[in-house]
């Protein structure tokens, strides 16, 4: 209700709400805030909604799961008022004695179709069953010998309880060579069982056991440390890293093996190891270099089913190993597994597929909210004793009622001869792009000024180019991990600050530069770490956080300053940016270095290799045991690094320091990484592209000045360029999509 101005008419909305409320029998009151109320009341609270609104239907999908008996029989009570009042309930649920109960007609639906609606006079408890897993589904389960249970326990559950609730005291045990299968229905615990198994979920208590030797296991990390590795059941949001090749995918988990004294990976080793498993696996594919999205489902399904081969565990977890694939696919996959098996390896095999489970399992451990209702062996199992014991029977509890939304692999939209061009990275396209820009932009200034090619303008554009480089790597490297650092200005003010206050001391310059220079990078390195831990601790966003640090680092300079400049600093200290005896511009060189160490750290060292895996995907990066944590502070820290010397060196280069310097340079620096092609997304990027980036923004800003554009319009132009940057990497992901 509102009145005559529009305004809502707030006492009018509580009395009604009110109303509605106790007509349900519960005295609530409404004012108080939702995220405070039960599940039961929450229910309540959406009964009483469509008593207000006079609701012809009301649909209810599985409304007991999280209900004790008690709150069940509350709930069925507000039901039959409901259907009295000659509201229409579809009631959807696994429980039949609550179908039993309440419908007065029963429809059944398999695999997204109607099997058949009877009036539930006609229907019985085992029509029902056979009904639900249909009679047809015994004779397609292919009879196969079941491993023998004489040999070693490979993995012995015991007792074992999440810290959510949603697994009660499940007990069991698989032998090595042995395929345990896991069936239940929607909510029954079985993704909850992989995903304590493999330390993503908290254990509450219980014991895992794997050869005999108790584990605890409290991070994917920890579990793969014990031998374990899994399969998600969300292939493309929790197993690949959509936005790296098929050998990025493939060894990834892997990576300490193919590495130089744990650090340094071997990409030669990497090539080898990976060709063997796409070869073992029939991996269809163009190269090792080939994106990971542009293969069908079946072929990343095996890709990251190889991953794990790589990794030789003793105990291998499949969750839904087949979803989203062809037939082919699928059958190439259950040979797959039966080999892996007979090779020695325990393996639990989640499906929602009877078939699946009877035809390639030796065992079948049927859970239901969260409780071993039974364990059969294949041979003596049937589609009507998996379904009985999957069914729940007792009075309603807490169990998970919902399911995950799947996706099928979408078609890459991509022009095959643009799919064909050459990889670096998987995003070669983009520094093909500049490379042919910059060579444009630079002929033309060449060709239409007289000085622009005279060897001191040249060495002026590069060493602009080189500071401006180790700021865009500062900004991609967070980039790349999927953060963002907007305190890159203020951060390289306060670490000049620091370095020029040493130099202005009493020290002698041999003591002071080495001092100054140390200084201005621990800065940098400690305010960059000290943002992403903000971020990290605070589970805040790095925008948020660094947007607060600028006003930090800027306020801390501003204090330091006490409002003068820094000048008059010692001779020998410019010396660092250019040595004017011999002409060396130590900022070039420097740059230069920078570079070649970002491009080995980023392309050939496991935390760099790390940096693109997490800013892909945090979620496959984790359960594939990489730390987001410590990624995500070492990502900080290098860009922090990066800033301290660019701090340094700018001192260097203009002797001078003001409390203002570096004010708005963190957009310019986002800019260059962004238009050197750097996903603003995370995962992508290359040192090229950053290098060439900040070459295009100086050669743009050489011809800004020759076309006598100043001001505004300069800061206008660049943000242009930022937004087809954005604008074009967008398209291109929509393309490959």
């Amino acid at each position: 209700p509102t009145n005559s101005l529009g305004l809502v008419q707030w006492r009018e909305v509580n009395a009604a709400a009110q109303q509605a409320v106790n007509q349900v029998g519960e005295g609530i009151r409404v004012q108080q805030p939702a995220s405070g109320l039960s599940v039961a009341h929450r229910h309540m609270t959406h009964i009483a909604n469509a008593v207000v609104q006079r609701a012809s239907i009301v649909i209810l999908d599985e409304p007991t799961s999280a209900l004790t008996a008690q709150e069940a029989d509350w709930l069925f009570a507000q039901i039959t008022r409901l259907k009295q009042a000659g509201a229409g309930i579809i009631y959807i649920s696994h429980r039949q004695d609550e179908i039993f109960r309440l419908a007065d007609r029963i429809t059944v639906l398999r695999d997204g179709r109607k099997v058949w609606t009877r009036p539930c006079s006609e229907v019985t408890p085992d029509s029902l069953v056979a009904a639900m897993v249909g009679r047809e589904q015994a004779s397609t389960a292919e009879p196969h010998a079941s491993k023998s249970e004489a040999s070693d326990v490979r993995l012995q559950v015991s007792q074992l309880n999440d810290r959510t609730g949603r697994l009660r005291n499940v007990s069991f045990q698989v032998h090595d060579g042995e395929i345990l299968g896991i069936y239940g229905l929607v909510g029954a615990g079985r993704t909850e069982l992989a995903e304590t198994i493999f330390g993503t979920r908290q254990t509450a208590s219980g014991q895992i056991q794997i050869d005999g030797q108790t584990q605890t296991i409290t991070s994917p990390a920890k579990a793969l440390r014990a031998g374990i590795g899994l399969v998600p059941e969300d292939r493309l949001r929790q197993g690949l890293f959509s936005g790296l090749s098929v050998r990025a995918n493939t060894i990834m988990s892997t990576l300490a093996q193919w590495t130089r004294w744990r650090f340094f990976t071997n990409a030669s080793a990497e090539r080898t190891a990976t060709a063997s498993i796409v070869q073992r696996l029939s991996v269809k594919h163009r190269d090792l270099a080939q994106p990971i999205r542009q293969l069908s489902g079946g072929n990343q399904q095996k890709i990251v089913l190889g991953r794990w081969l790589l990794a030789q565990p003793r105990v291998l977890i499949l969750d839904e190993p087949t979803r989203g694939v062809d037939v082919g696919a699928k059958a190439e996959i259950h040979r797959l597994l039966r080999e892996i098996a007979n090779d020695g390896c325990a393996m639990l095999m989640i499906s929602s597929d009877l078939t699946e489970v009877l035809a390639h399992a030796d065992r079948i451990l049927v859970l239901c909210e969260g409780e071993v209702a039974a364990c059969l062996p294949t041979a003596t199992a049937t589609p009507e004793t998996i379904a009985r014991a999957a069914l729940p029977n007792d009075s309603p509890a807490e169990s998970d009622s919902s399911t995950p939304v799947h996706h099928a692999p979408a078609t890459s939209h991509v022009p095959s001869w643009l799919a064909r061009l050459p990889s670096l990275g998987g995003f070669a396209w983009s520094e093909l792009g500049l490379m042919a820009i910059v060579l444009a932009l630079f002929l033309w200034l060449g060709w239409t000024s007289d000085n622009f090619l005279q060897a001191a303008n040249l060495a002026n554009l590069l060493g602009e180019t080189a500071f401006w480089t180790l700021l865009g790597l500062a900004a991609a490297t967070v980039i790349i991990a999927g953060g963002i650092d907007i305190s890159v200005g203020s951060l390289l003010g306060l670490s000049a600050a620091v370095a020029g206050l040493i130099l202005k001391t009493d020290l002698p310059a041999v003591c002071a530069i080495p001092l100054a220079v140390v200084a201005g990078i621990a800065v940098g390195t400690a305010g960059g770490t000290l943002n992403g831990w903000l971020s990290l601790v605070g589970r805040i966003h790095p925008i948020v956080v660094t947007l607060g640090m600028i006003f930090f680092y800027r306020g801390i300079t501003i204090a330091l300053l006490r409002g003068q400049q820094i000048t008059s600093l010692p001779p020998a200290f410019g010396a660092l940016a250019l040595h004017r005896d011999t002409g060396i511009r130590g900022l070039i060189l420097v740059g230069v270095g920078a570079v070649v160490v970002a491009y080995l750290f980023l392309n050939h060292t496991r935390p760099g290799r790390h940096l693109y895996a997490v800013g892909a995907s945090p979620t496959a990066a984790r359960l594939a045991g990489i730390s987001h944590a410590v990624s995500w502070l070492i990502a900080f820290a290098i860009s922090g690094l990066l800033v301290g010397i660019a701090a340094v060196m700018e001192l260097s280069s203009s002797m001078q320091m003001q409390a203002q310097l570096g004010k708005g340079w963190e957009l310019q620096a986002i800019a260059i990484a962004v238009i050197g092609g750097v996903s603003i997304t995370g995962g992508r990027g290359s040192v090229l592209g950053v290098v060439l980036g900040a070459l295009l923004l100086q050669l743009v800003n050489s011809a800004l000045v020759r076309w006598q554009i100043q001001g505004s319009q300069i800061d206008l132009i660049f943000g242009a360029m930022i937004l087809v940057a954005v604008i074009v990497d967008l398209s291109w992901r929509r393309l490959e999509r």
